[in-house]
């Protein structure tokens, strides 16, 4: 395979795991619409959505997220399907990568043309071609 077909592929693989990223990113926006309606007044989801983005917000969420979905079998039933959704993102990302890897080891795996011109003196005018399809004038 050449180099242009697998970089195609690679782009395509990227264009495929941003798709799949779609329905993560809809569902968590799902189940945060679904907590914040139903848990408007809570302290913990207030303070969890001031924390500055990063592992600490991380946390506070989760801690939010569970006491959630223990107490309302909806919210529950939204952060397992949100779940779903992730795993299966997931497992598509490393099969697409896992795929691009072998189309890449293939590609390197490949036997390369390799031209040398060896001059001793020298030379006027010299033309190299490897293929050709068409007309050539010299």
């Amino acid at each position: 395979m050449d180099p242009i077909t697998i970089a195609v592929l690679t782009a395509a693989t990227g264009k495929a795991v941003e798709m799949a990223g779609d329905p993560v990113r809809n569902g968590t926006r799902q189940l945060y619409a679904l907590i914040r309606g139903r848990f408007k007044d809570d302290e913990e989801l207030a303070k969890a959505e001031e924390a500055p983005e990063g592992p600490e917000k991380a946390r506070a969420l989760s801690g939010v997220i569970r006491r959630a979905a223990e107490a309302d079998p909806e919210v529950r039933r939204e952060a397992e399907a949100l779940e779903a959704l992730i795993r299966q993102a997931a497992e598509a990302n490393q099969e697409l990568w896992r795929e691009l890897e072998t189309l890449r080891a293939a590609v390197q795996a490949q036997p390369r043309a390799s031209y040398s011109n060896n001059f001793y003196g020298s030379a006027q005018k010299v033309v190299q071609i490897n293929n050709n399809s068409g007309s050539l004038d010299l």
